[in-house]
């Protein structure tokens, strides 16, 4: 398991300074991917997550230490709006903007049933 992991996300590594997003169980991660000679001082990034009607969007920030190679954030799936979201990663210092998108295709409340 660990091996397919690091086979998937290898290739990412290199290419750094992108947002990749997959949908996995009752979630959506989103991981920023940084370049570590880039991060010798740490910064600060701000993750928007755009809903499909805007009713669902969300701004969140992230301090990240020096060195680092990547920071996250997620969303539960259930609840969410369905459609496609875009997710935009901004470096406050740089000002570099790594975008991605992704399909909600079905969506409950069942992870919030008592």
């Amino acid at each position: 398991m660990v091996k397919r992991v690091m086979m998937l996300l290898f290739p990412l590594v290199l290419s750094a300074n992108q947002v990749v997003c997959r949908i996995e169980e009752q979630r959506v991660l989103c991981i920023y991917f940084i370049n570590r000679s880039d991060n010798a001082h740490g910064l600060s990034v701000r993750f928007i997550w755009h809903s499909p009607d805007g009713k669902d969007d969300r701004v969140q920030l992230f301090h990240v230490p020096p060195y680092y190679g990547s920071v996250y954030d997620y969303r539960f799936l259930p609840g969410r709006e369905r459609g496609r979201w875009i997710v935009e990663v901004l470096d406050l210092k740089s000002h570099k903007k790594a975008t991605t998108s992704f399909e909600i295709n079905e969506s409950s409340e069942e992870f919030f049933a008592d």
